[in-house]
């Protein structure tokens, strides 16, 4: 009988090296046998992720290291099969094998493996498949090759003889997806060896700018070589003056092909003038881009749709240049790249009367067409340049202001609203208050008519006028429509339509970011109506329909999503309006409280848990509290446990401390004086009322009115008597339980005293009470008996062992 091993459990380490060779034996194919199933390599490359299993455990060294033996023939048998498909896969396995084998056996191993990658690249009857395979393998292992600090000199050599035989293939291939393969190894080594282009730097620009000029082009790829090319200035020497030459290659490639898209746009000196302003003092500029191949003039320069998916790229490729960063500092031309911007914007593809005869409408027609795609590409590098510079944009803070301000004029595409609010919102947040006070009435009055209900079609209309009533959403309300005017101005009206609420979304952000950087201003002229317009569109967003599965299954789940990014949004921005400093006391607070209670318990996850914490957040605006500040003692230290004077002696929890306690207490306690102990004595009439009240009660209050609006309130506490002696105090003075001047006398003359002083104006049946009190006190002294009738101040030998002195 065959006898199985055990294991511990899923992570025990003696599992490794079978599921290993299980895998071999089930999905990687070996020399003899073909490939069944390409997708079963995804089983395989997950499950050795998973688990480690190229990881070799030291403690099971000789079963691991076998075992990854194995492994790594099997691969390297694939690698160099004849037959394409074995060896695109020994290709990928080796690829996966670089990431996860242990370090011994990838430095032992990474150049005969670099060796075997590079070949394939080279011979030129690989199938394209294969060079793609290899270009992603080759820039795994540089990757692992790069956390070894002992083989930088290695890794910059093996790194530089991939670039020129990759560009090569390059040229004389044109499949986009070989394209991608190279731009993805050549950024994987300008980022980790950019030393490796020294010697090969301008054949590389070239090449880039070449594929970027080209119309075969696709816009995806695109991105990625303007990506790669935005990286290239650190793989020259990384200083200023490299990154300084490519952003001004860039800006000129891009004036050349406007001075061709905006013929019969604009006037011809514009041109003339941007390229005049990019030029250095006393030399001629640049060649552009690329070289002579920069500007070249074939039978694709004059589509339109071209030019622009070029520009966009250059454009993206600044944006990328300015957001990277650098060990050194760098000079951006602000004033080249605003003014860049500024040409865009200005053309919106209206023709000057001077310009009409020299453009045809099928013309104007295209241009038009690709000018939003241009707008956007000069509004997001607009953002990058803000974003670089942020305060140091200060001298050209007046040019932008204006920018902005006319382009939100004329701008009524809401992607390219989208980038405006998105603009000022890092205007915001880089300039701070002095940007606020400039762009407050701009972003709201542009705020108000993108969140005005009345624009929006379909389900998002709401015909409540009044701030409160948006708040009460009940069932009945929910079943009446809202939208009977709109539905009585136009018959096909549709409800239920789900809406892209990404305008909405970006002037709420405006508003909230306007809140957070200027809300401290004086702004009674705007203020008040943000603050009421976002009460009313968080109402608005959430009446009715919190957005959650049950209400909205019949929706797409990007509808369901972009409801939800929106209520957040709207309640996000009521929560800065509520908590944003002002002069007054929000005057939304109920309604915001209300709205939120109702999230928290109704809507979805993300807007319950968002108003969870606005309701953590308005806590303090709610119920403001003031702390004691530090180092004053606070009232728990002066009365721990009672407020009664005889109570925080009784209380004493160290009993051989309890005379510098009492001392303490009575130093920061306001001891009642004469006149006022007398008021609550002559409120006690009847001694035997009196003795009542100290035998029976644990909490005796007596009221007494010394005149018409005043109450004084004298508090007893019970002792129990099985914790108190049946013994007269040592002393009358510890029985009273406070200081005062007094302290030094008998009751006797305490009592005699206060009858002195209150002859006056008092009745007999007063000084009677008295006089018998002070009687009756003297004869328990001279008796040395204990009445109950007392409540003696306790010390530590007052306090009994046991039940049986009690009884004694």
């Amino acid at each position: 009988m065959a006898s199985f091993e055990r294991f511990d459990d899923m992570c025990d380490n003696r599992l490794k090296p079978k599921i290993l060779r299980n895998l071999l034996s089930d999905y990687v194919p070996n020399e003899k046998q073909p490939l069944v199933d390409f997708q079963s390599l995804s089983k395989v490359v997950s499950t050795i992720s998973t688990h480690k299993l190229l990881s070799e455990d030291q403690k099971l060294q000789a079963k691991s290291k076998s075992a990854v033996d194995e492994w790594v023939e099997r691969f390297l048998a694939l690698v160099s099969s004849d037959m394409p498909d074995k060896s695109w896969v020994g290709i990928v396995l080796m690829g996966v094998t670089c990431q996860e084998c242990s370090s011994d056996r990838f430095f032992s191993s990474y150049s005969v493996w670099f060796n075997s990658l590079l070949s394939h690249i080279k011979n030129p009857e690989s199938s394209r498949i294969i060079r793609v395979a290899s270009c992603t393998s080759i820039s795994d292992l540089l990757t692992r090759l790069s956390r070894f600090a002992n083989t930088k000199k290695e890794a910059v050599s093996h790194a530089a003889k991939v670039i020129l035989p990759i560009i090569k293939l390059m040229e004389e291939d044109s499949s986009e997806a070989l394209w991608e393969g190279i731009v993805n190894l050549l950024s994987t080594i300008v980022i980790l060896f950019p030393a490796a282009f020294h010697s090969s730097y301008d054949t590389v620009e070239e090449a880039i700018a070449s594929k970027i000029f080209s119309a075969k082009t696709s816009s995806s790829l695109l991105k990625k070589l303007a990506h790669f090319l935005a990286l290239l200035p650190k793989a020259n020497k990384g200083d200023t003056a490299s990154w300084s030459l490519m952003m001004q290659k860039l800006l000129i490639s891009i004036n050349v092909h406007l001075n061709n898209f905006f013929q019969g746009l604009e006037e011809e000196t514009t041109g003339k003038k941007a390229m005049q302003r990019l030029a250095p003092p006393g030399r001629d500029a640049p060649l552009p881009l690329g070289g002579q191949n920069g500007i070249l003039d074939d039978a694709a320069w004059n589509s339109e749709q071209l030019i622009v998916s070029r520009v966009s790229a250059l454009m993206y490729c600044c944006s990328v240049m300015l957001t990277s960063s650098y060990k050194c500092k760098l000079n951006i031309p602000v004033a080249s790249l605003v003014s860049l911007v500024e040409r865009v914007l200005a053309v919106n593809g209206s023709l000057p009367k001077a310009m009409s005869p020299f453009m045809t409408g099928i013309q104007q027609e295209l241009v038009c067409a690709e000018l939003p795609t241009l707008h956007s590409s000069a509004l997001e590098l607009l953002r990058t340049t803000i974003k670089s510079i942020r305060s140091q944009l200060l001298p050209y803070a007046a040019s932008v202001v204006r920018l902005v301000s006319s382009y939100f004029k004329k701008c009524l595409l809401p992607e390219l609203r989208i980038k405006l609010y998105t603009i000022t919102k890092t205007l915001l947040k880089s300039m701070g208050l002095g940007m606020a006070m400039q762009l407050a009435n701009e972003v709201v009055s542009n705020a108000s008519v993108d969140l005005d209900p009345k624009t929006v079609q379909g389900s998002d209309v709401v015909s409540s006028t009044n701030p409160r009533a948006v708040l009460k959403a009940g069932s009945k309300k929910r079943k009446q429509s809202t939208n009977t005017g709109v539905e009585a101005e136009n018959a096909a009206f549709e409800v239920g339509v789900p809406h892209n609420h990404s305008l909405k979304i970006a002037a709420l952000e405006a508003l909230e970011t306007l809140l957070t950087t200027g809300g401290a201003l004086r702004s009674d002229s705007w203020r008040e109506r943000v603050d009421k317009l976002l009460m009313m569109t968080a109402g608005n967003a959430c009446e009715g329909r919190w957005a959650n599965a049950e209400t909205y299954h019949h929706l797409p789940n990007k509808s369901t999503a972009d409801l939800v990014e929106f209520q957040v949004a709207a309640l996000r921005a009521f929560l800065a309006s509520l908590v944003s400093p002002s002069r007054a006391r929000p005057a939304y607070l109920a309604e915001g409280f209300e709205l939120f209670q109702t999230g928290k318990t109704e809507g979805e996850m993300k807007v319950a848990g968002f108003c969870a914490h606005a309701l953590m957040s308005l806590e303090v605006v709610i119920h403001p509290r003031a702390l004691p500040l530090d180092g004053l003692p606070s009232l728990g230290d002066q009365f721990p446990e009672s407020n009664s004077l005889a109570s925080l002696k009784h209380n004493t929890p160290n009993l051989n401390n309890g005379d510098n306690l009492f001392k303490e207490w009575t130093a920061n306690v306001d001891v009642p004086s004469n006149n006022e102990i007398l008021r609550n004595v002559d409120s006690i009439s009847p001694l035997q009322e009196a003795k009542r009240l100290k035998r029976g009660n644990d909490l005796a209050t007596v009221d007494s009115l010394s005149g018409q609006d005043h109450t004084d309130i004298v508090g007893s506490e019970n002792v129990q008597q099985a914790d108190v002696r049946k013994k007269v105090p040592e002393s009358p003075k510890e029985s009273l339980g406070h200081v005062s001047e007094r302290d030094d006398m008998v009751p006797e003359e305490v009592y005699r005293q206060v009858v002195s002083e209150t002859r006056e104006g008092e009745g007999l049946a007063v000084k009677d009470s008295i006089m018998e009190e002070a009687v009756v006190v003297k004869k328990r002294e001279s008796l040395d008996e204990s009445d109950d009738d007392s409540i003696p101040s306790l010390k530590a030998d007052d306090y009994l062992s046991s039940d049986s002195d009690i009884e004694s």
